[in-house]
């Protein structure tokens, strides 16, 4: 996250000094399931038990609301977190940081003065409803600290979720 935090910086800096940047610049990225797995820091299967919006004040202090799934985690596939915390049961708002950051910066998008880089998994999910069971592709949770959200996690992508099926792949990757 950290990365593209960087890169989303630079694209915007780059911008606002070259005056004659006339409209945003979107670079579009597939992130295939190999990087999406290495990428994670958490890979859970879990269910989603609602779909919320949070509001909340960004850098420049304007509100800002986004979406996220309520998810009661059934199962960790793979953990890199600091010591031994037990996931199973335990209910998390899951974020996309996509969509945080449209919201975010929706006023400088509009305006055609900032470019960045759009990584998406290519996930097979059309739509998340409650009662879906999915696996999701989970950042740390640093990475969500600027939100008031209690157990707060970013996606590592955009749409980084996909249905059971994957799971065997992802098992297979972690080999």
């Amino acid at each position: 996250m950290k990365a593209f935090s960087g890169s989303v910086f630079l694209g915007v800096l780059a911008c606002l000094l070259c005056r004659e940047a006339a409209s945003s610049t979107v670079s579009a990225v597939t992130v295939p399931l190999a990087k999406a797995v290495s990428d994670s820091r958490l890979i859970v299967v879990g269910s989603v038990e609602e779909i919320s919006e949070h509001r909340f004040s960004s850098a420049r202090n304007k509100m800002v609301t986004v979406r996220y799934f309520a998810v009661r985690i059934e199962e960790v596939i793979k953990s890199r977190e600091s010591g031994k915390i037990n996931w199973a049961g335990r209910r998390i708002a899951i974020l996309d940081p996509h969509e945080v950051f449209y919201q975010e910066e929706a006023d400088l998008i509009a305006a055609g003065v900032i470019s960045f880089v759009d990584a998406r998994y290519p996930t097979k999910v059309r739509q998340i409803a409650a009662g879906d069971r999915l696996v999701f592709f989970l950042a740390g949770p640093e990475t969500a600290q600027k939100l008031s959200l209690p157990d707060a996690r970013f996606l590592v992508c955009g749409r980084a979720y996909d249905t059971l099926a994957i799971k065997r792949a992802v098992l297979k990757l972690l080999k």
